[in-house]
């Protein structure tokens, strides 16, 4: 498959091999220097993350300090690394979590670490947003309605994770949404429509169903007026992506089906380590069931029926064999980390780069 440069004004999600863990780098477009913002989702090993970002950025001159780490959740194969790339040279000026309480020393480890680091802490509930260069980030999750159960340990800890929604635009966001209300000029007609281009994608942390009713209430797809100003899109689907990382790596109770419909994506990210369970299906008469875990076969026929292009950092699902023979996806078939260049509109590019869980290749210059 032919391989384009990546662009400074493409964002730049790179999904790293690390196992059954989540560990995601995100690049921003480049500013008017073309100088990019680099934010870090979920950290299993820090080691090896420190690694890839010195290659992202090779001058030393250039490292400087990260905008965000944000831990979706504190479950250890999403925040084990944290610590490690806070000491370092990458230290970010933020750090985002869900507020979820979790006994661990990990975790009381990370939040030493924002102590002594100065490190702004910041508590993220759905309906927050960011802004980067043209790139409008908004939590979708947790709710908080989730949230104002967390000190009763009614909500459990993978429906507390943060949803990130990355909307690259081709024009600055924050300019677009100034005009959308103008008065038309001239001879009092409305302005010719004016799209303005952008792509969608959705950092799903471990949400489950809990969570993905609650984000489905809080963004409907809602219709606007049909006398609005032309700038302003009449329909609004704030769940439309174009790439999706999976929720709790295909887990049997990661997305439900209408849900990817809502969001109707192309490319779909799961980050995961097979594994198979036996289960003891009733009683002993009726036998057992053996299946795969991660991705289960639930998810995985979820997104086969939404006519999504699924990858793995494993390559257990690329891998597998059709009924007519074919290899699903013989070119993402081995193991390794994931990248997705997100345009400011158009289609999204991906590229699977080989390594072993404990090294890294070089991210690429093309995808």
């Amino acid at each position: 498959m032919a391989v384009k440069a990546i662009s400074p004004d493409e964002l730049v999600i790179h999904c790293l091999n690390v196992g059954q863990a989540d560990n995601i780098i995100v690049q921003f477009p480049a500013d008017e220097n073309g100088v990019r913002e680099y934010g870090i989702v979920d950290c299993y090993d820090g080691d090896k993350t420190v690694d890839y970002l010195d290659k992202l950025m090779p001058a030393a001159a250039d490292r400087k300090r990260l905008a965000f780490i944000c831990a979706t959740h504190p479950h250890e194969d999403h925040i084990k690394g944290i610590k490690t790339v806070m000491e370092s040279g990458y230290c970010p000026f933020e750090f985002w979590e869900s507020g979820f309480r979790h006994a661990s020393q990990t975790y009381k480890e990370i939040i030493l670490a924002v102590i002594k680091k100065h490190i702004q802490m910041v508590r993220v509930s759905s309906g927050m947003e960011w802004y980067f260069q043209r790139v409008k980030i908004t939590a979708l999750s947790p709710s908080i309605a989730l949230r104002n159960r967390y000190d009763t340990y009614g909500v459990d800890m993978n429906n507390a994770s943060i949803v990130l929604r990355m909307e690259n635009s081709a024009e600055d966001v924050l300019l677009t949404k100034s005009r959308e209300y103008e008065k038309a000029t001239g001879d009092g007609e409305e302005g010719a429509a004016k799209e303005v281009k952008s792509t969608v994608a959705i950092l799903a942390g471990d949400a489950e169903f809990d969570s993905w009713s609650h984000i489905c209430q809080e963004y409907p797809r809602v219709d606007r007026e049909s006398n609005s100003n032309a700038l302003v899109k009449k329909m609004v689907d704030y769940l439309n992506a174009s790439v999706i990382k999976v929720a709790h790596h295909g887990s049997m109770h990661s997305t439900p089906l209408d849900v990817y419909e809502k969001m109707t994506p192309s490319l779909a990210i799961i980050s995961t380590k097979q594994k198979m369970d036996t289960k003891k299906v009733g009683n002993t008469a009726l036998g057992t069931l053996e299946r795969g875990l991660f991705p289960h076969q639930s998810a995985v026929i979820a997104l086969e029926e939404s006519n999504v292009r699924t990858l793995t950092t494993d390559g257990s699902y690329e891998s597998q064999v059709m009924a007519n023979g074919d290899m699903k996806d013989p070119g993402c078939k081995d193991p390794g980390s994931i990248v997705v260049a997100v345009p400011p509109g158009g289609k999204v590019r991906v590229r699977k780069i080989g390594d072993k869980n404990s090294d890294n290749a070089a991210p690429p210059a093309a995808v």
